[in-house]
Parts: structure tokens; C-alpha cells; sequence
């Protein structure tokens, strides 16, 4: 993907957080291995590097 289209991907998954978190939703989004890597990332409070080659293994 290139920057704009990484931008609107994290456009879409921003609002969607900000819906379920706002209205009376109940999610069933499943969390995938690569989000589930990038959801430890966040929590473990690595530093964010860039990744050139988009592979987070």
C-alpha cells in the first residue's frame, strides 16, 4: 500500500473505534495475528518504526 492508502485504512479503523466506543455496539471484529503483533507493540510501548517493507515479524 502507499502512505494515502495507508491513511485511509487508518482513517476507517479510527472511526469505527470511535463508533463502537460511543454507541450501544457489541464487536465481533476478530483480531488477526498481524493486529494482534501490532496491539502488543502499542501496549508494550515499543517505539513506532517506520517498516519499509510492511512486515511486523
Amino acid at each position: 500500500m502507499n502512505v494515502d492508502q495507508h491513511l485511509k485504512v487508518a482513517q476507517w479503523h479510527m472511526e469505527q473505534a470511535r463508533l463502537h466506543a460511543t454507541q450501544d455496539h457489541a464487536c465481533g471484529c476478530p483480531i488477526s495475528d498481524e493486529y494482534q503483533r501490532i496491539i502488543d507493540i502499542i501496549e508494550d510501548g515499543v517505539e513506532i518504526k517506520e517498516e519499509v517493507t510492511c512486515d511486523l515479524k
